[in-house]
């Protein structure tokens, strides 16, 4: 537990984020694979609880954030707003290094159709 104590409560989300994103892609990628269809409930809310947890991270991440200016409904404006404000909200607090993050998260969305594209490919 002493590991879990340094981590920022905002890169827990991001940590939940990777690790629900290669759990629920291994289970399309292996569905795919025995050409069958994945049946789980969690695969199927899966694009909901990877947005609910972005909104979460972007909520905390901005705390530590001073430029940032918070209204008193952010949370549910980031929540109703996240596609368009994702993006913003990376640029303005990490530039370059934000774009590169936004990249990864987008690949991160996306990893159950690039294992099951993958998988096609070596066919």
């Amino acid at each position: 537990m002493q590991i879990f104590a340094r981590i920022k409560p905002a890169n827990f989300y991001l940590l939940f984020l990777v690790i629900g994103s290669l759990l629920v892609s291994t289970v399309e990628v292996l569905a795919y694979w025995r050409d069958a269809e994945p049946s789980s409930e969690i695969v199927a809310a899966w694009p909901v609880i990877f947005l609910v947890l972005l909104v979460l991270w972007v909520v905390e991440d901005s705390k530590a954030q001073p430029g940032i200016e918070k209204p008193f409904e952010f949370e549910f404006l980031v929540f109703i707003w996240a596609i368009p404000y994702l993006p913003y909200y990376l640029w303005r607090t990490r530039r370059w290094r934000g774009m590169w993050l936004l990249t990864g998260l987008v690949l991160l969305y996306f990893l159950g159709y690039l294992g099951q594209w993958a998988v096609y490919l070596s066919y």
